[in-house]
């Protein structure tokens, strides 16, 4: 038994590296390249300098980016201001909500901060409510998903992008079933006299042993959302909650921020509206809260491949960097083509190809582009970043603890002696992308990236030819080094 265990890893051993991608390329377009980082010794490559979409793997640049720009320890700052006096618990005037680009923020902080606004003795706001997105000003849709969500939105993904938006840019609604099979289920908006939404319930209570299911979906007509929510919930079901991506993030942050001041016992006596005004001259900061550290922040970006979180960090990395208003995704991802042809000189100063192309810090967009090789490289770049590495491998989840069950079917070298970032794009043709950092037996590390595409006679890539393809050149590779 013995023998027959090593003659086995000795054959996979054995093989040419990335075999089965090699067989994949024949059919698909496939860059892939592994490097020991230690003396940049190229392991393995297939097509290393071809740039491909890279889905979500373009995220590696947007933290990347993040962090140089701001630091590991960088918090964002949200507050209320205003040019009014504070008379007898009265503010005399507008009650402004200034974005400060919080990738993160969400209800439990804005909470936090109509509590702060609460302890300095505010009970009435004489003018309007100001929600200002001025930092970056109002970023055009130009994604394809995130136009058609102004209107219908099916997931969460496909969130509207502002620097005064909130809960990633969504709608959060909880299902409870009834108390008996028949019984009407019952939805509840976060926070729950959320104003401007109406409610399509059509979700009914089954038999306790009866299967859960339920689809939902919000759509915009004449100035007001509408919730439409299917299926059924079994009796004793804990509830079930979900998000889908609104009309207007700074528009959301406004109705969350007019309930949440009504509950607290602050009366508005003007209008709650929205503007891209200048956030250096709001007036006097009258409540703030500061966010997790970036640090913090990019775990969860990473794990859940959030594209709100993303594509926010690299529309603040360009405002910060002094980029003109109003910004667009484009224009703030010219700072990530800048990274990566940086990188790219920095670990190969003799190879000349320039940099990645870059539309958006999600990869959301169909306009990104790299190759294995710009993966590489800014895995390199960062694994030198002495200050920042430590965040930066931090923030990749490892695959046996990853949420994404793409990551968990290998074997427990793949589990355990790697980091990655995955990307998955299904349209117009099959993208699977991964990247990240290995653990060699000799305590060592070696990067990788990984990006495949189908074509336009072979849009359609299966799984097994994708992912188990990559996972199993990967821990060859693994069971060698």
């Amino acid at each position: 038994m013995a023998a027959l265990l090593w003659s086995s890893m000795a054959a996979a051993a054995s093989r040419t590296p990335l075999d089965n991608l090699r067989a994949l390329a024949r059919h698909a377009h496939v860059s892939a390249m592994v490097v020991r980082l230690s003396d940049m010794k190229t392991i393995a490559a297939i097509n290393p300098d071809e740039r491909l979409r890279p889905a979500s793997v373009s995220k590696l640049f947007s933290a990347s980016a993040a962090l140089q720009q701001f630091g590991p320890e960088h918090r964002f700052t949200s507050r209320f201001a205003s040019h009014g006096p504070i008379s007898h618990g009265t503010l005399n005037g507008d009650l402004v909500f200034v974005g400060g680009g919080d990738p993160s923020l969400d209800n439990r902080h804005l909470h936090e901060l109509v509590m702060r606004l609460k302890a300095r003795g505010v009970d009435k706001v004489t003018g309007n409510l100001v929600v200002d997105d001025g930092l970056w000003g109002t970023v055009p849709c130009l994604t394809e998903d995130r136009c058609d969500a102004r209107e219908r939105a099916s997931h969460s993904y496909s969130a509207p992008l502002s620097a005064a938006g909130v809960n990633f840019g969504t709608v959060m609604a909880t299902v409870y079933p009834g108390a008996a099979a028949g019984r009407a289920t019952r939805v509840v908006l976060h926070p729950a006299d959320l104003p401007g939404y109406d409610i399509d319930n059509q979700v009914k209570t089954g038999p306790a042993n009866s299967r859960a299911g339920m689809v939902a979906w919000r759509t915009y007509d004449n100035g007001r959302s509408t919730l439409h929510i299917r299926g059924s919930l079994p009796v004793g079901y804990g509830p079930y909650d979900f998000q889908r991506a609104v009309t207007g993030a700074a528009a959301e942050t406004a109705r969350v921020l007019s309930a949440m001041l009504a509950n607290a016992g602050i009366h508005i006596a003007g209008a709650v509206t929205t503007r891209s005004g200048d956030v250096k001259n709001e007036g006097a900061t009258l409540a703030r809260v500061k966010s997790a550290s970036l640090a913090e922040q990019l775990i969860p970006m990473m794990a859940y491949s959030n594209n709100y979180m993303a594509d926010t960090l690299a529309l603040d990395v360009a405002a910060a960097s002094g980029y003109n208003r109003p910004l667009s995704l484009p224009r703030a991802s010219q700072a990530l083509e800048a990274l990566s042809e940086r990188a790219n000189k920095f670990a190969y100063p003799t190879v000349s190809t320039g940099g990645g192309t870059f539309d958006s810090g999600s990869g959301l967009s169909l306009g990104n582009s790299v190759s294995a090789r710009d993966l590489v490289s800014l895995l390199d770049y960062m694994f030198h970043q002495n200050a920042l590495f430590p965040s930066f491998y931090g923030s990749l989840p490892v695959p046996m603890s990853a949420p994404s069950r793409t990551l968990k079917r290998g074997n427990f070298d793949f589990e355990t002696r790697l980091v990655a970032k995955t990307g998955t794009l299904t349209e117009p043709v099959t993208v699977r992308a991964l990247a990240g950092y290995l653990r060699l037996d000799n305590g060592g590390f070696a990067a990788y990236g990984i990006v495949i595409n189908g074509t336009k006679s072979d849009p359609n890539l299966t799984y097994q030819q994708t992912v188990t393809a990559y996972q199993n050149d990967l821990e060859s590779i693994l069971a060698h080094y």
